[in-house]
């Protein structure tokens, strides 16, 4: 059985979406103020019972999304499993290992350091505490009571939320390492002389990379659907009057988080789109030479024949593919969330 190999400096590419990380990193600490003052007088005081809307579709779209992020995983293992050259495997697990403790390092950082900003800072911080600290949890009489997550907290609700986002943001970064390294891994290729041969290996690792795309989108979609279900959180609970003005306001921060996906995504997507197109025209170049075929052939049927050739739907998917997080964070502001 041939034992696929990818090219270990491929696996640079991984670079790329790192810098988009960092870039977002930076922006946030510098560019983005954490100290804004939405006056607490824009909450209802007295149907404190509406916080458990926001629970509610918070603890939907959590359980949704860590069962999602198993998904690319699976896949990833599944692919690791298969014959592979040895150091192929070796850089796949220690690249996906790398992203997910580049993703958890923020989480370590707010928890070493107190007064590192926090995420939820950016809609608010004095009014999203205020929102979740009207509601209460099972068993959490006093603050040093505990759940089953640790200790409830002067606030237990918003314990919920922390524990919670940080168990997510694990999952998410397994899920974006097993994402990028199973688009990386769409470049292998196997010890092969023939022409047939390695264009049904290109037109395999077209159609890797193009269900590689629509995971990717996918997870990260339904992740920005899970980013607004705590931004969104406070909003039952805001005064009628004040509920347009708050909303622009989250509905800001869900753009900019959903434009952070589309660049994520883009970052490690095209690298290996342009690598196997490039592959696909040399191969198709070698085909139409007469020393190799007898007779000269249309390149264009040629590609279309072995499956290397995209259509005008396959453009359109995929371009609704990396757009979907940006046209999430849209439909957010219109949808129930923002009710």
């Amino acid at each position: 059985m041939a034992s696929h190999q990818v090219k270990l400096r491929y696996f640079a590419i991984v670079l790329l979406p790192i810098c988009i990380f960092a870039i977002h990193e930076l922006i946030h600490q510098h560019f983005i103020a954490v100290d804004l003052d939405v006056p607490l007088a824009i909450l209802h005081d007295e149907r404190p019972w509406l916080e458990a809307v926001g629970r509610f579709r918070f603890l939907a779209a959590s359980w949704f999304f860590v069962s999602l992020t198993l998904l690319p995983v699976a896949l990833l293992v599944r692919k690791l499993v298969r014959p592979m050259d040895r150091s192929t495997r070796v850089a796949a697990i220690v690249t996906t290992l790398a992203i997910v403790l580049l993703a958890v390092a923020p989480t370590i950082q707010q928890h070493v350091t107190s007064s590192t900003p926090r995420i939820y800072h950016q809609v608010g911080k004095a009014v999203f505490e205020a929102a979740l600290s009207q509601g209460s949890l099972p068993g959490c009489k006093g603050p040093d009571d505990s759940w089953i997550l640790g200790t409830c907290g002067e606030i237990p609700v918003f314990s919920l939320f922390m524990r919670i986002l940080d168990i997510i943001n694990a999952f998410a970064g397994l899920a974006v390492g097993a994402l990028i390294v199973g688009m990386i891994l769409c470049l292998e290729t196997d010890d092969t002389n023939s022409l047939e041969d390695a264009a049904a290996q290109l037109g395999q690792n077209f159609r890797q990379m193009r269900q590689q795309l629509y995971l990717t989108s996918l997870i990260l979609t339904f992740g920005m659907f899970f980013a607004a279900s705590w931004m969104y959180w406070p909003m039952p609970m805001i005064s009628d009057g004040e509920r347009a003005a708050y909303n622009s306001l989250v509905t800001a921060s869900a753009l900019f988080t959903g434009t952070y996906f589309c660049l994520l995504m883009l970052s490690f997507y095209l690298p290996v789109a342009f690598i196997l197109e490039s592959r696909v025209k040399r191969l198709a170049g070698t085909a139409a030479l007469p020393a190799e075929t007898k007779n000269t052939i249309d390149v264009d049927a040629w590609r279309a024949s072995h499956g290397l050739k995209e259509g005008t739907s396959d453009v359109l998917r995929a371009g609704f593919a990396l757009a979907a997080p940006i046209l999430a964070a849209f439909a957010g502001g219109i949808t129930p969330f923002a009710q």
